[in-house]
């Protein structure tokens, strides 16, 4: 369940979270700011491996994302738990 409720977080309601974030914002322009730069820069026959780099990249921070929400779901189960709230 707690898979479910993270998916459904991550995909619905941090998305909203991520693109009101002004800092988020600036970061997103940057990167692709120096992806492109990088595209300009590099011989063509690197485009592909720096695709597959930017794409495990974007995997793990997006593995990163959801463990890091997960255990915040945790965390807060067992403090309500100790608390005695339910």
């Amino acid at each position: 369940m707690l898979d479910e409720i993270t998916d459904c977080a991550v995909s619905g309601w941090l998305q909203d979270v991520f693109l009101n974030d002004k800092e988020y914002q600036k970061l997103g322009e940057e990167e692709r700011d120096a992806a492109v730069e990088c595209y300009r820069n590099l011989p063509e026959e690197y485009h592909d491996m720096v695709e597959q780099l930017m794409d495990c990249h974007n995997s793990c921070c997006g593995k990163l994302i959801d463990l890091a929400y997960k255990q915040g779901m945790i965390d807060c189960a067992q403090l309500l738990s100790e608390l005695k709230i339910k």
